[in-house]
């Protein structure tokens, strides 16, 4: 059986400051998601975000921008509608290596509360 819950529509455009460089807009907390994690990143020119996750996974969309993702050695460039999944466990790091800011929206699963292993 269907469940019977309100979907809500949410505008993700990040106005949450993180710090002069980052802004979020956390999607999951909007949107009422349970089993996984979703926000919409905006990162100035030059920005670089190091980390990884004990359990999640995790999928890059780029929105708007040019990114660079290095994982597991490997270097890859994002272009807008490009994406790609992070294994959990795996360090990586996001750079905005474009002309302005970067947005992106990044998708986690499982929805674990303070998944991220900084480096």
């Amino acid at each position: 059986m269907a469940s019977k819950r309100v979907l809500k529509v949410v505008h993700a455009v990040p106005t949450e400051v993180v710090s002069e460089q980052v802004s979020v807009q956390r999607v999951t907390d909007l949107g009422g998601a349970e089993n996984l994690r979703a926000n919409v990143w905006t990162v100035n020119e030059g920005s670089q975000v190091r980390h990884a996750h004990r359990e999640q996974e995790e999928l890059y969309l780029v929105l708007e921008g040019t990114a660079q993702i290095e994982a597991g050695g490997t270097v890859y460039k994002l272009g807008e509608r490009d994406t790609v999944v992070v294994p959990a466990g795996m360090a990586h790091q996001l750079s905005n290596i474009g002309l302005g800011p970067l947005t992106y929206m990044a998708v986690a699963a499982p929805a674990v509360p303070d998944d991220v292993i900084c480096d």
